[in-house]
């Protein structure tokens, strides 16, 4: 006996059948958004994944007029337009799509709030394990340069947050050197390029890093909450500077950037304002060396001056010491000429009087002189003379010698 068979519609009204038996009413269910698209009726169409198990994912619609009244219910609450990569929780039916034959989600609305405690609970993760390994605050610890003109600049380039940061650093009259590394900010490739982006400038002479965008959502600013974008910042070489356009809550990336912002006209201002600070700190420290210059060569003028009034004064006391020594020294002069006749005087009078008294004078006038054997010593006295000693007696006109005899 043949077995009955079904044709294709019959299977899947039987299917739909079931699936609206074991589901009758609307459902909760929760997953990861991917392959999320909008038609320009605003319709909209998005794959919900398991997380944990990547096969397993359901096809997701909804009317123009239900996604209106979502993206209006996640834009009140902060969270912001829903794109892939966002884990939700839906409320829909489940039906069988016959086209595709495929089971499809029929949305009726989102939990905001499940979204944002998921976007928190992943920051929170992140933050605690880069808290663990010490790369949260790696940054930080980097040297801040003091006069950081050469400036690594990540965003999109010619978005309102370049625009923004630009224009305060062309604004303050200062010297900078912006290099541009240009990166998509939102997205589910965002958080790869941007890290990309970061790590561009490793072989580049720049002072500071700075990573900007404009405001947004709590999902437009999901890629700042990624791991990879706060590893990246962490790996820098140089201190990174974060302007992310966001007024509550800070993001991963404002944690683990040496500097945080809420704008990207706050980031160039905080560059602005440490190349001013520094700039009035040696214009205050050139002035302090102008001043005390000019003390000093004040000090040392007057010093100058006395000195030259004390020169001033030493030369007229050594003219004056000049004419005393002149005048001591023709009273010297005077008085040695004087001395040296009185003395030549004496000498000539001593002359005459040794000249009287000399021993030719003596033995002229009938004297003679004895002298002994012992290297003609002059005798004196008997107690000289031995017999037998020979003796010279010298008169004025010869001398004799004679031998001593005794009594």
């Amino acid at each position: 006996m043949t077995q009955p068979s079904l044709t294709v519609s019959e299977l899947l009204i039987r299917a739909q059948s079931a699936i609206v038996g074991e589901f009758p009413t609307p459902l909760w269910v929760r997953g990861e958004v991917t392959g999320y698209r909008r038609t320009s009726g605003g319709a909209g169409f998005f794959r919900l994944a398991d997380h944990d198990v990547a096969e397993a994912a359901v096809e997701v619609a909804a009317r123009g007029r239900v996604m209106a009244e979502i993206d209006r219910a996640l834009g009140d609450s902060g969270v912001g337009r829903l794109r892939d990569g966002v884990e939700i929780r839906v409320r829909a039916t489940v039906g069988v799509e016959k086209r595709n034959s495929v089971i499809r989600l029929n949305l009726l609305e989102i939990d905001p709030e499940f979204t944002a405690g998921r976007l928190a609970i992943d920051r929170a993760d992140v933050l605690r394990r880069m808290k663990a390994d010490g790369s949260l605050e790696a940054n930080a610890l980097l040297p801040t340069p003091l006069v950081p003109l050469r400036i690594g600049l990540v965003t999109s380039r010619g978005s309102a947050a370049h625009a923004d940061f630009i224009d305060q650093l062309r604004r303050s009259g200062y010297r900078f050197a912006v290099k541009t590394a240009h990166t998509t900010v939102q997205g589910g490739s965002a958080p790869d390029r941007i890290a990309d982006a970061i790590s561009r400038f490793a072989p580049e002479t720049v002072d500071i890093l700075a990573l900007v965008r404009g405001g947004g959502s709590q999902l437009d600013l999901t890629a700042f909450d990624s791991e990879v974008v706060a590893r990246a910042i962490a790996s820098a070489l140089v201190p990174v500077l974060t302007g992310l356009g966001h007024d509550t809550d800070r993001t991963v990336a404002d944690e683990a950037a040496a500097f945080a912002e809420k704008t990207p006209s706050a980031a160039g201002e905080w560059v602005v304002g440490r190349v001013g600070d520094f700039a009035r700190r040696l214009a205050t420290a050139r002035q302090v060396i102008v001043r005390e210059s000019q003390i000093a060569l004040d000090r040392h003028r007057e010093m100058l001056r006395r000195a030259a009034s004390d020169v001033t004064g030493g030369a007229v006391a050594l003219d004056r010491q000049s004419d005393t020594l002149a005048s001591l020294g023709e009273g010297i002069s005077s008085s040695a000429r004087r001395v040296i006749a009185d003395q030549g005087r004496l000498l000539a009078s001593l002359g005459d009087w040794f000249s009287a008294v000399g021993i030719e004078k003596t033995l002229q006038r009938g004297f003679a002189m004895v002298t002994g054997p012992e290297g003609g010593r002059v005798v004196r006295s008997t107690s000289q003379v031995h017999p037998g000693d020979r003796l010279s007696i010298r008169f004025a006109d010869g001398t004799v010698h004679v031998v001593a005899e005794g009594e």
